[in-house]
């Protein structure tokens, strides 16, 4: 059921430390050093270097990011676009909906409301 993400487990939701760093990889357009992503994720999420470090070490364990090494470190870029990894949480969304069409159509009603709710505001 669902899609095989790159780590060739179900696609799941990121926690919000490993999204915040998927972020920062998917808006790169060079590898990163897990020292780049703390000063990036500051002040927002001010963490330990070892806790991004271990973050990154897991989202490549998981198939998220790849790594090269580069001196004494790591450089670390996507394995995948932000684009597919939704693509593969819409398309867990469906095969738990049992019904595509229902799912969609209800998806659809929901959207409208939020952009309308959103240009009230």
């Amino acid at each position: 059921m669902g899609d095989i993400g790159p780590g060739g487990a179900c696609v799941r939701s990121f926690g919000e430390l490993e999204l915040a760093v998927m972020d920062l990889a998917w808006a790169s357009p060079c590898p990163l050093h897990p020292g780049e992503v703390q000063q990036r994720l500051r002040p927002a999420h001010p963490v330990a270097y070892t806790t991004v470090l271990t973050v990154m070490s897991r989202l490549h364990a998981k198939g998220w990011l790849a790594r090269k090494k580069e001196g004494r470190g790591y450089g670390y870029w996507p394995t995948t676009s932000r684009a597919e990894y939704a693509a593969g949480l819409m398309s867990q969304a469906l095969a738990i909906g049992g019904n595509d069409s229902a799912t969609l159509a209800q998806f659809a009603r929901r959207l409208s409301s939020a952009r309308r709710t959103a240009g009230a505001a």
